[in-house]
This record gives C-alpha cells, structure tokens and sequence, in this order.
C-alpha cells in the first residue's frame, strides 16, 4: 500500500513537470524575447504614454497630436494613399520610432497593439482616412522589409494584423496600410482611440534574435478642396485683420494718453 502511494506521488509530480515544461515552451512560441520603443521627437505633439506588457506582446498608448498637412505617398501603388495627406509636425518631421528587441526565437510572434488617439483637431478635416506604419532601418535612410505574420498558417489563434476603425488592409513589404474603402464613410475620427495591431516574427528581419528597426507611423487625412481651403483662408484673414485692429487701437489710445 505504502510503495503504492509513493508511485502514485510519484507519476503526479512527473506529470506535474511535463506540463510546466509544455507552459514554458507555449509561452516562448509566442513571444520569447523583450522590446523597447524609443520615441525620436520628444518635442512634438505625437508621443507614447505607456508600454505595457500582454501575453503575447506589447500594448502601446499613443496621442498622435499634430496638424500640418503634405502631400503623402507610402509607395505602396495602391488605391489607399490616393488624394490624402500626411499629418505631420510644423517642421515636416513624422511619427518615428526605433524598436530594439532581443532573446527573439525563430519562428516567436510578437504582437504590438498600438492604442492610438485622434489628437489632431484641425481645418479643414481632422478625422483620419487612413493609417499606415512604415518599416525602417533604424536610422531612417534606407526602407525596410517587415517580416509581417499575418497571413501566417502558423500563426494559430492569434489574430492577423487588423483595426477598429478601418476594415481595408494592404500589407506591403515596407508598409501596412489600414484604410477606409471609397463611400465607406469610415474615419478615425477626432477624439478617438483607436486600437492597431501588429504581428511580426522579429528574428527574421535579420536571421537573428537581437536586432533594431525604424517603425514610423503616419494618419493621413483627405486632400482639401479649393472651396474649403477658400473658407480657411477667409477665417485667418478676419483673425489676422482682429488682431491688427485690436493693436491700432490699444497704439491710439497710448497716444491720446501722452
């Protein structure tokens, strides 16, 4: 009875070992090394708040708050970029930043879930028609091809690269574009936060487990129409011609009083 219950001990904590063995290897299938974000332009109104650590990854919180517009073309040679332009800082600087990882696995999936909100109210359309994020050397020289697991057959029940606020994706080898479809009315609008998710298996930028890449992020918004640029020029003109009428007056009265 005794060598019974000692056996039976014994099986139960062998059993208990396969599966703490099997846990350990299933967590570092998914995500087996770590990852920093390195924010390039600390001075501008595009910043990250908080990185926070999920099971499969990162979540990434975002204010993305600038208000500049040029002309934008991702160099993707599809439909999304048409007629939009970028939303950028005064100085025509974007969203950039470098990614540096390390402990990285062949084959390991690293999930980046970008919660990123609308901050960019602004003439004459502040809602984003689409959104895209471009993949760097860590310089910002030279593009990159991103190893993007989505569609990946391996990929299990993790989700594929997808948005809460678009429902049209191109993934290119430089560049994922979540964008709305033409009629859709679909927009990331103003004061929304809006969640983006990534998928990418890090060791294969360079066959390696420690390495670093650019990641830029840019929202685009439509291309304005000569009626409303006409608008937004009228509105700084009476601004502008307030203000000068304001400092004439406080000059006349200066000048009454000496």
């Amino acid at each position: 009875m005794k060598r019974s219950i000692q056996k039976n001990n014994l099986l139960r904590m062998a059993g208990s070992l396969v599966m703490a063995l099997l846990s350990s290897a299933g967590a570092e299938m998914v995500c087996a090394g770590t990852i920093t974000l390195t924010d390039l332009n600390l001075g501008d109104a595009m910043s990250i708040s908080s990185l926070n650590n999920t099971a499969n990854g990162v979540t990434v919180t975002e204010t993305y708050g600038e208000k500049t517009l040029i002309p934008y073309s991702s160099l993707v040679p599809l439909y999304p970029d048409s007629g939009h332009n970028a939303i950028v800082t005064a100085s025509g600087t974007y969203f950039d930043k470098v990614v540096t990882y390390t402990g990285f696995n062949s084959g390991d999936l690293f999930e980046f879930e970008f919660q990123i909100l609308n901050d960019t109210f602004s003439c004459p359309d502040s809602d984003w028609r689409d959104y895209h994020f471009e993949i760097w050397n860590d310089d910002f020289t030279a593009r990159q091809q991103a190893p993007w697991a989505s569609p990946n057959p391996n990929s299990g029940n993790l989700p594929t690269l997808a948005s809460d606020q678009f429902t049209g994706l191109v993934i290119h080898p430089n560049v994922a574009t979540f964008h709305s479809f033409a009629g859709s009315g679909e927009r990331h609008e103003y004061g929304v936060v809006g969640t983006y998710t990534l998928r990418m298996e890090l060791y294969s930028f360079n066959n390696t487990g420690d390495g670093s890449f650019g990641l830029r992020q840019v929202a685009t918004t439509a291309v304005p129409e000569p009626g409303s640029m006409a608008i937004f020029g009228l509105g700084v003109s009476l601004v502008v011609a307030a203000r000068r009428k304001r400092v004439q007056s406080k000059l006349g009265d200066s000048a009454l009083a000496i």
